[in-house]
Formats: C-alpha cells, sequence, structure tokens
C-alpha cells in the first residue's frame, strides 16, 4: 500500500466505480464515426459493480488504488489496440522501432538510451542539432514526418516541386491534427507545424532526419562547449546544422571531462557529423513553390528505415544562440 495515496488518483477510482455514461457514449460515438480514436478512462468489463467493506480507511484508499490502475492499464491497451487499427485503415504506419546500434551508426549519433515515458524500455536515440529543439517538442509533427517516410513513401517521392508538396501535406495533416485547417487551429499552429517547416526537417540543411550523407559540409575545428580556452562564437564557423554531441550520454558523466581540451566521446566524433537527410530542396530563396526537390532515397529505401527517438543536443555555447528554424529559406 503506498504510504501517501494520490488523491487524484483515489478520486479517479472512485469515479470509475459508477458507471462513467459519458466515456461510454464517447466511445461509442467514436467507434461508429471510425475518428482517430483518443484516450479514454474505461472501467475493465471484470471491474466490481460494487465496492466491498472495508475495515479502514487505509483498506478502502489501498482498494481504489488499484483499481484505479486496473482500469489505467485496460484503457491503455484498448486505446493501442484502436490506435493501430486506425492507422492500418488510413495508411499512417509508424515505421518499427530501431532495437540495435552498430559501431558505426554509434559514431553518427545513435545510441541506446532509456524511453522517457518507461524508464525500464530501452530505445534507440539519435542526436539532432540544437536548432531542432522546438520543433521536435511537437510529437503531432515528428509523427507526421515518420508517417509520411513510412507510409506515404511513394506519395512522398513523386512530389517533384515545393507545390506538390503542399498539396500532399495539406491532404495528410488532418490525420495529425483532425481540426485542422479551421482557423481556430491554423491560428494555434501556425508556427508550430507548416509543410516549409516539415519539408525543412527532411531536408540536409537541418541534418535531423537521419538519411543519406552530404560528404564536406562543415565540421567545428575548435570545440565551443569547452570551458578552457574561453570559446568564442564565430558565425562565420558554427552554423545551425551543427552537431556537437555535447549531451551526457554522449560524453560520458564524469564532469572533469566536460571541461578537458578532448572529452572522451561515447556517442559521436570529434568535429560533429555530415548533414544528413532524405532530400534536398534546391535554390526555394529564389522560385519559391515552384522550387524543386531532390530525393536522395527511393520509396523502398524509406520504407524500409527504422524509427528513432530524436534527441536534440545541448546548447553548445557558453552563451545562448538564438537560432530560428522558421528562417529556412536563408539555408536552402
Amino acid at each position: 500500500m503506498p504510504e501517501n495515496p494520490d488523491p487524484d488518483l483515489c478520486a479517479a477510482a472512485a469515479a470509475s466505480v459508477v458507471e462513467s455514461w459519458y466515456d461510454n457514449e464517447r466511445y461509442e460515438r467514436e467507434e461508429q464515426s471510425q475518428c482517430r480514436p483518443t484516450w479514454i478512462d474505461l472501467r475493465r468489463p471484470d471491474a466490481p459493480s460494487t465496492s466491498p467493506i472495508f475495515r479502514t480507511r487505509e483498506e478502502q484508499y489501498q482498494w481504489m488504488h488499484d483499481e484505479a490502475i486496473k482500469n489505467h492499464a485496460y484503457s491503455n491497451e484498448v486505446f493501442e489496440r484502436r490506435m493501430q487499427e486506425w492507422r492500418a485503415k488510413n495508411n499512417w504506419l509508424l515505421p518499427p522501432m530501431k532495437t540495435e546500434v552498430s559501431k558505426d551508426e554509434q559514431t553518427r549519433g545513435f545510441y541506446i538510451g532509456k524511453d522517457d515515458d518507461n524508464k525500464d524500455k530501452p530505445v534507440v536515440k539519435y542526436v539532432t542539432p540544437y536548432s531542432t529543439e522546438r520543433d521536435l517538442k511537437h510529437a503531432g509533427m515528428v509523427n507526421a514526418m515518420w508517417c509520411l517516410a513510412h507510409s506515404r513513401a511513394d506519395e512522398l517521392v513523386a512530389c517533384k516541386t515545393v507545390a506538390d508538396f503542399n498539396a500532399l501535406f495539406e491532404q495528410t495533416i488532418r490525420l495529425e491534427y483532425p481540426s485542422y485547417p479551421s482557423f481556430s487551429m491554423q491560428y494555434r499552429l501556425k508556427r508550430i507545424i507548416t509543410p516549409r517547416k516539415l519539408l525543412w526537417m527532411f531536408s540536409q540543411k537541418a541534418n535531423l532526419f537521419p538519411g543519406k550523407a552530404r560528404h564536406g559540409t562543415a565540421r567545428w575545428l575548435v570545440d565551443p562547449t569547452n570551458l578552457y580556452p574561453t570559446p568564442v562564437f564565430d558565425p562565420n564557423v558554427y552554423t545551425k546544422s551543427m552537431v556537437f554531441f555535447n549531451l551526457r550520454d554522449c560524453r560520458g558523466t564524469d564532469e572533469r571531462e566536460l571541461c578537458t581540451m578532448k572529452p572522451v566521446y561515447l556517442v559521436g566524433a570529434s568535429g560533429g557529423r555530415d548533414e544528413t537527410g532524405i532530400c534536398v530542396v534546391e535554390r526555394l530563396a529564389q522560385f519559391g513553390d515552384g522550387a524543386k526537390i531532390r530525393w536522395l532515397l527511393s520509396a523502398q529505401q524509406l520504407r524500409k528505415m527504422e524509427r528513432v527517438v530524436f534527441v536534440s543536443d545541448c546548447c553548445p555555447f557558453r552563451e545562448s544562440i538564438d537560432y530560428d528554424s522558421d528562417d529556412y529559406d536563408d539555408y536552402w
């Protein structure tokens, strides 16, 4: 029995004892309309219809806590099943998770770490530039990127211009955001998810998506994250697409290593990595929506890609640099 029962959890358990007509009606509406499922707090079929007689308040709290845990697990199970069925029906499947990392992949930023939602579950993570931190916070956009590459690979590589990609975006974004493109949702999402931002994430210039590397891209020579000598930010040397592998998981946990001139890398390599991606957008600033897209991987290669958890690098500079990923035209 927990020493300090969570009052919110106990309240949820007490509510689950009484039939929730609202949740069941909502569940039935979603089943009939076959719209995108939402997580609903359900009461499992074998749940007791009445509560037993308790000798103490502690026994009651324990019973309520156990019921809440069981009902929550059942709700998760139903939601996952419904989501998988919905994804299959709409051809909006996520690729399978990557499970192994080779030595060569480790030098490029792949590593096995703990899942943020389940600390006991190991997942393969992939280090991305610090400039991608803001965009990666939005799970819907990350999921849209993976689903396009995996389930809509043929349609994706068929996009020859930015205008073609915009049209594909409008056809599919409703799957991640059902209310899009309503006016209110457009206002809320206009700086969160746009077709141009999603295309930028696919491009080599973002250095986010693990695809084909462009050799000869800028690599840092002097590590600006070292405390000695005092790092100096030089915009002519350091670009927003660079990866410094300065996460604790990349350089170890010994604080002394973080202050040395030559830190010991557990993940990555000194000098960063070449820019990677799955497309190149040619002269976007000049041609706009008419700019051509050159895809670097075939549809078959995209479908075979495995999903990873993106982890953005820490800020590589002593003083925070305001990177804005909306300034795409300057980088394509």
